[in-house]
């Protein structure tokens, strides 16, 4: 990836989201509720609830994809209460894949969805363009690979790439804990932290461990569960701390 506009992560910076007792749900499905948020622009922020904990839903949310229920958000000064405000920030906000909203089909070759991601991005998309896209991000040798021959390491790196051929100011992200091993969820923690860093993008991930979580520049809890995990996980390093 490109590294050459180096923009250093401030948390005391103005807030690019800021949500309050934000909430989604009805009387038949609550998919989270009372959120409150205060993210900085050009940080990698995490996002900690169990599985079907409300994450994905929340995610949605701050990419003006789904209308919360009650509460208010601002993402770059747009309230995503108002449809005005969702479709000014789907404008900015990348989606990273994310299952049962944005996959692709696992027959597809890297370079065809590579291509046609780069046209929607109204950039340069013939093979030439495209491999060279795919060797910035180190995907290169994945280039005539099928999405089914990806490990999915490489397949949850290229949901990213694709998402930030877009060029967005929000860069949301989920499940980059499902079927890799704590070492490949680490280096996709420290990746998106350094693209934060790097490029200025904010980035919002959803995570299930509280203990990776941590690793990011912020940590939100948004379920009774979630908390459960950082009151374990704070008792547990003050033993060891004493």
């Amino acid at each position: 990836m490109d590294k050459k506009h180096v923009i250093p992560f401030d948390p005391a910076d103005r807030a690019f989201i800021e949500a309050h007792d934000l909430s989604l749900g009805d009387l038949r499905m609550k998919a989270y509720q009372h959120v409150n948020l205060t993210l900085a622009r050009g940080g990698a922020h995490a996002i900690c609830a169990e599985d079907k904990g409300g994450t994905t839903e929340l995610l949605l949310t701050l990419a003006g994809r789904m209308h919360p229920s009650s509460g208010s958000c601002s993402v770059a000064g747009n309230d995503i209460s108002r449809l005005r405000g969702m479709h000014a920030v789907r404008k900015i906000a990348s989606l990273a894949f994310i299952e049962n909203v944005n996959e692709v089909e696992r027959v597809l070759r890297v370079h065809t969805i590579a291509s046609a991601e780069l046209g929607l991005a109204g950039k340069r998309s013939n093979a030439a363009a495209t491999r060279e896209f795919l060797d910035q991000w180190e995907l290169g040798a994945y280039y005539d690979s099928t999405i089914e021959e990806l490990p999915r390491f490489v397949y949850d790196r290229l949901g990213i790439a694709l998402a930030m051929a877009h060029d967005p100011q929000l860069l949301l992200v989920q499940d980059i804990e499902r079927d890799l091993t704590e070492h490949e969820s680490l280096k996709l923690c420290d990746e998106l932290g350094h693209l934060a860093h790097d490029t200025g993008v904010t980035v919002v991930c959803g995570v299930i461990d509280y203990d990776l979580a941590r690793h990011f520049d912020t940590t939100t809890c948004i379920t009774d569960a979630s908390r459960a995990q950082q009151a374990a996980w704070m008792r547990n390093h003050k033993k060891e701390v004493a």
